[in-house]
């Protein structure tokens, strides 16, 4: 993933090439998920794999929230993957809320209108007295909306969700927490074009690998997606969930280039090669006729003239 450039996970169906497509500047996935999640935990997380090669013992970039006390992630906040790469950048982004309308809009227009790095998004505050005491914040170094940095289209989601909460409400047979997962999870924005976001279960190192696979698995069901589109990325620092991250970025770009817009100009071309095919077709077919008709009417002068000599005899 490290030398990955966008393009790259093309497979050039319908005779296309990387060439044939719009590319993105720079490949962009979006961390959608409920407050506690673990989504800035994930982008350390995600960021330590690439760092052990190049800077092991580099801070962590992303502030997590320990406790509810915080109020957590506010902004927008773009992280290139590896660091300063200009190939793949995840979003870290403002928890759901309880409410889900309000997240239906926050969604809507990340999704349709693209992202921004600093971008806040209080506009759909959390909770009416969390938006009351964080009104006041203004995007980082954006006082005015002509400074604000580039907006990004999103190329494919990832939806986070706590290991630990999903087990609680298994266990419990409260399915609140689940069933909001679901809503959201179902929503068609978060889509693209067929393809549902990857699933990342997190905090798994707080539980056994049975009780891992069981929040796995009822998530597949609940969610109606394979298992193998969920992806077990715990808080320990181990090979296996290295493999784990690197197999759900290698997921996220796969999919994300098998559903990006084809060229106008290619399509054109195309469409205008099958038109002068089937015109060529067309007029072959005609020709025939021509010919057919041509070869019916010399026999018809052949046997009108044979006639008339055996009349005049």
């Amino acid at each position: 993933m490290s030398r990955y450039k966008p393009g790259d996970c093309i497979e050039g169906a319908g005779g296309t090439k990387a060439g044939d497509y719009i590319l993105p500047e720079i490949a962009t996935l979006l961390l959608v998920g409920p407050r506690g999640a673990g989504k800035s935990t994930l982008v350390n997380r995600i960021t330590r794999v690439f760092d052990k090669d190049d800077d092991p013992f580099a801070p962590d970039r992303a502030q997590v929230s320990r406790n509810s006390k915080s109020y957590g992630t506010l902004l927008l906040w773009e992280y290139p993957i590896p660091r300063n790469s200009t190939a793949i950048c995840i979003y870290d982004t403002q928890s759901l809320s309880s409410n889900q309308q309000n997240n239906f809009k926050m969604l809507q227009q990340w999704m349709t209108k693209g992202i921004s790095h600093a971008e806040t998004t209080m506009c759909f505050s959390r909770d009416t007295d969390e938006g009351n005491k964080t009104k006041h914040i203004k995007p980082l170094g954006r006082q005015f909306s002509f400074l604000s940095c580039k907006t990004r289209k999103v190329n494919f989601v990832i939806f986070v969700v706590d290991g630990v909460s999903i087990l609680d409400g298994i266990e419990s047979n409260k399915k609140g927490y689940i069933d909001i997962l679901h809503e959201t999870f179902m929503y068609p924005f978060l889509s693209i074009g067929d393809d549902k976001p990857v699933v990342v279960v997190t905090h798994g190192d707080r539980l056994s690998m049975l009780q891992r696979a069981h929040v796995q698995n009822e998530l597949a069901e609940v969610l109606g997606i394979p298992v193998q589109q969920i992806f077990d990325i715990p808080g320990s620092d181990d090979y296996q969930t290295d493999l784990a991250i690197l197999d759900m970025l290698r997921y996220c770009i796969q999919h994300a280039e098998q559903n990006l817009p084809i060229k106008l100009n290619y399509l054109l071309e195309v469409r205008g090669r099958e038109t002068l095919k089937n015109a060529a077709e067309r007029l072959m077919a005609l020709d025939a006729v021509i010919e057919a008709t041509i070869i019916f009417l010399c026999i018809m002068i052949l046997l009108l003239r044979f006639s008339d000599k055996l009349l005049q005899l």
